[in-house]
């Protein structure tokens, strides 16, 4: 049996109209907020510091960087001869009731070299997990889907890696379709430290080698829902001795986000200024040189704000964060405010039902063949009865 609507119409009248209010409750309080990252912005910018390095390691907003809060940088030119690239992964999670235990990971990527009226060209690799070294980790537990994400992460950078090295000198810029930080590693640090530190190791690597290569690299979040420059405003309104654990956490901004506020700031094609992430996990990217910082910019004439996540070396070079700012917009121009690059690596990473369903067919068929019996759970099998709706009388 399927959603029976009916049932919660009303429920839903009331969501409508929580919703309405929610949304109306915020847009009352973005002029404070506003006015709160102006004042940040008034403060010379040691005293700014000053209160974040007061704040401590309890402080999670964000942290200023070389420029200015509250500056606005227009779109910059785009360079002639630009090859972009743009990476995503999806996966197949470790099902206990298939046939067989196994997980897939599959990256699609593209380049497209501006300008040069070649069609872009085009990457895919699957991959297969079947052995115990992959399936478990080091005391023997099966690894969760988060580890499985982190290792698909890792794939995704280094087929930008690749791609750099193919670009062959060429200015290059590599586009992830989320933030550059593993935020895998946050939530299952503490029970698999190794794994954690593996993939960081393989991950940071990868970014070793796009910067060797000449190359840039951006995450790209379309409508991020995080509030650090908000934090950091409301951070410069406390007085110096009135900053402690109860005044951070007491900010009026709290339910409203960074993009809510720079909607109403940038305008077509400018980006915010960049700020550096407080985020624990940014300490072991800054230690291998690639600390991660960030801006927001405005993609497209209807309003739509992105958080684009960078490197240290790529935000200290006015080059390499131009060839960033301008790539982005251009690669927006035809999509409605997100990279078509991304668009293009979606669609080929992409593992479908069908997909899956054709690979537990031929998974099961190459068990027979060496004479195994393929079962799967009788969970699985009476699964499979009431998708396709058949009846069983008690």
């Amino acid at each position: 049996m399927g959603l029976n609507l009916s049932q919660i119409l009303h429920q839903l009248e009331q969501m409508g109209a929580a919703l309405a209010e929610h949304e109306a409750a915020l847009r009352r309080l973005q002029p404070a907020a506003t006015k709160a990252l102006e004042h940040a912005a008034s403060l010379p910018p040691e005293e700014l510091a000053a209160r974040v390095a007061r704040a401590g390691d309890r402080y999670r907003g964000a942290r200023p960087s070389d420029e200015p809060v509250r500056q606005r940088f227009p779109p910059p030119a785009l360079e002639a001869g630009l090859v972009i690239a743009g990476a995503d992964g999806s996966q197949i999670y470790p099902d206990r009731h298939a046939a067989a235990l196994y997980y897939v990971i599959q990256v699609g990527s593209l380049a497209i070299e501006l300008g040069s009226g070649r069609a872009p060209q085009t990457r895919t690799l699957p991959e297969i997990h079947f052995r115990p070294e992959d399936l478990y980790d080091d005391d023997g537990h099966p690894v969760n889907n988060a580890v499985i994400n982190g290792r698909r992460d890792a794939l995704e950078m280094k087929a930008l890696a690749d791609w750099a090295e193919s670009a062959a000198g060429r200015p290059f810029l590599a586009l992830l379709d989320n933030g550059l930080l593993l935020w895998f590693a946050l939530q299952v640090r503490e029970q698999q430290q190794k794994e954690v530190d593996r993939v960081l190791k393989a991950y940071l690597g990868h970014l070793d080698g796009l910067r060797t290569r000449g190359g840039t690299v951006a995450g790209f979040i379309d409508r991020p829902r995080s509030a650090d420059v908000l934090a950091l405003a409301h951070l410069a309104t406390l007085p110096p001795e009135a900053i402690n654990d109860a005044a951070l956490r007491a900010n009026p901004f709290r339910a409203l986000t960074d993009r809510i506020v720079f909607e109403q700031l940038l305008e077509p094609g400018e980006r915010s200024a960049c700020f550096i992430d407080s985020s624990p996990l940014n300490r072991d990217f800054e230690t291998r040189g690639h600390q991660v910082r960030f801006f927001y910019l405005k993609t497209d004439a209807r309003g739509t704000i992105a958080r684009v996540e960078v490197p240290a070396w790529v935000a200290d070079d006015a080059a390499a964060l131009g060839r960033v700012h301008a790539g982005i917009l251009e690669q927006c121009r035809a999509t409605g405010g997100f990279p078509y690059a991304l668009v293009r690596a979606h669609e080929l990473a992409v593992v479908t039902n069908e997909d899956r369903q054709q690979l537990e067919t031929y998974i099961q068929q190459r068990m027979l063949e060496h004479n195994l019996a393929p079962r799967t759970s009788q969970k699985a099998t009476t699964k499979r009865w009431t998708r396709g709706r058949r009846k069983h009388r008690v």
